[in-house]
């Protein structure tokens, strides 16, 4: 692939800029509390300048949730990389989901505010895919290379995937219900990897 020229990794850098402030207003205040105001004056652009680079607010709110799911994505695949063994890469898995108290609160109530948006306003279909394919696609790797391993029961590797996810977003909408939800974290991350386990055939 050709390398960018200067102009453009300027633009590139520049809409960056605008989807990581997006996520950043966002996920604090809530997407439809957000004017594209508020993300030029976090972005230190002009309102003009989000709507050249992105064209509306949804195309914006889609553009940052793709790129915060593939950010999770990449933290993922260095999980499992650092991984002992193929049992221990779900265990860093489940932990590299859950973070840390306040990056999780931010990104799960952003999210949240994605998938309601998927189920009112046309051209938010892609995001239920983009979230399959990184979040399904990563577990199912991984979940894959441990039955190759015999570390787990063999299954059906889609299915073993989605009920994956189920639970780890599962606990999180519990978790995120708690007042005490700095406190409780550590609690839930270990309660999710513990279901997580479960699920797949290990006691422990």
């Amino acid at each position: 692939m050709a390398a960018l020229t200067a102009a453009e990794a300027s633009i590139e850098e520049r809409s960056l800029s605008i989807v990581k402030a997006a996520y950043r207003v966002m996920s604090r205040r809530g997407v439809h509390r957000v004017p594209l105001t508020e993300v030029a004056d976090e972005a230190g652009v002009s309102k003009g300048l989000v709507l050249y680079h992105y064209g509306s607010k949804d195309a914006l709110v889609l553009a940052a949730l793709e790129w915060v799911l593939r950010g999770t994505a990449r933290r993922l695949r260095a999980a499992v990389e650092s991984s002992e063994d193929t049992l221990d890469a779900i265990r860093a898995v489940v932990a590299a989901v859950w973070r840390n108290p306040q990056a999780n609160r931010d990104f799960f109530r952003f999210y949240l505010d994605g998938v309601e948006h998927q189920t009112r306003v046309d051209g938010f279909d892609s995001l239920g895919a983009t979230a399959t394919e990184i979040i399904e696609g990563h577990y199912a790797e991984i979940l894959g290379e441990a039955m190759y391993a015999g570390s787990i029961p063999a299954t059906d590797l889609t299915e073993a995937a989605a009920t994956m996810r189920a639970i780890v977003e599962g606990f999180f909408l519990q978790w995120l219900q708690r007042a005490d939800w700095e406190d409780s974290h550590a609690e839930y991350r270990q309660r999710c990897t513990t279901a997580v386990l479960a699920a797949v055939g290990v006691a422990r």
